[in-house]
């Protein structure tokens, strides 16, 4: 069924006057009629019937011309979405993310990205490197928040913060009231940090900053999540070394130092299959184009 079909139909239903009709729609009576005859015959049943000059709608018509409008008015909301979504305007993004973007990168992107595109729906997902790659790769994700490096073949990747590592101490630590703090310092105290699988390369390059200032690294716990490692630090089961946006959870207990010197900045990176279009395009250059490194 064709919906100029449809559309001939409600003109002739409003008019109920087949010259009219056709004058309207700038086409002929005869022409007019076919088409008619066409959609009868494809409904299977009379709508249109002859009264005198005139016409009028069957019980079938009446009941079909309330259904016609409803189609059209759901093919033209079908078109305009489809236009919006062409556009970026709608829609739903996977979002794949480490716990740096939520301090660096969604307080300033996400409100205002809501404010333009107020009709595009976000799920996030905070998840680890090879998770978010994955995810990626298999379509289940449109974008990514990750430390880099990362694949640069398969993906496009814009950098966007850096993050130097800071000393994460009890309060009543030794090191607590000393405005800086070395590597060195932390020789043979217990550490807390992250599993080596949720990040094995920072979690290498804290070995060799170890390894290069002569100290002892001496793990007590691996722990799951940032929040875990900070809660056990001020336990005093502990100290550690987080990157710099761990200090905006505030903790009681708990103080951060710089390092002395500063070392191992680590890189958050927005993250998109190539050729991803549409949507994960808008939000990718939209959040490079506002929060630049």
């Amino acid at each position: 069924m064709e919906l100029r079909h449809l559309r001939y139909f409600l003109a002739v239903v409003e008019d109920l006057n087949f010259t009219r009709s056709a004058e309207r729609l700038h086409i002929t009576q005869p022409s007019l009629w076919l088409q008619m005859r066409k959609l009868e015959v494809e409904v299977g049943v009379a709508l249109i019937v002859r009264e005198g000059r005139g016409i009028k709608l069957t019980e079938a018509g009446k009941v079909f011309a309330q259904e016609a409008q409803k189609m059209l008015a759901g093919a033209a909301r079908g078109i305009a979405l489809a236009q919006q979504a062409a556009k970026g305007e709608i829609g739903h993004l996977s979002i794949g993310h480490s716990a740096g973007a939520e301090f660096r990168v969604f307080p300033k992107i996400v409100p205002q990205f809501k404010r333009k595109w107020p009709h595009v729906h976000l799920t996030f997902h905070e998840l680890k490197f090879p998770q978010q790659l994955k995810g990626l790769r298999e379509d289940d994700l449109d974008l990514g928040f990750v430390l880099l490096p990362t694949p640069t073949d398969e993906f496009d990747v814009q950098q966007l913060t850096t993050e130097p590592l800071v000393a994460v101490l009890s309060a009543d630590h030794r090191l607590a009231s000393v405005s800086t703090v070395s590597i060195k310092d932390l020789s043979t105290e217990p550490l807390i940090l992250p599993p080596r699988v949720a990040d094995p390369e920072t979690y290498h390059l804290i070995e060799q900053l170890f390894v290069r200032a002569g100290a002892v690294m001496n793990v007590a716990y691996e722990l799951e999540t940032l929040l875990s490692v900070i809660n056990f630090t001020a336990m005093g089961a502990g100290c550690s070394l987080l990157p710099d946006y761990a200090r905006r959870i505030h903790v009681d207990g708990i103080v951060y130092k710089p390092f002395r010197p500063s070392n191992v900045v680590k890189t958050l990176a927005i993250i998109k299959k190539k050729g991803r279009g549409g949507l994960a395009e808008s939000f990718y250059r939209f959040t490079v184009e506002n929060l630049k490194a």
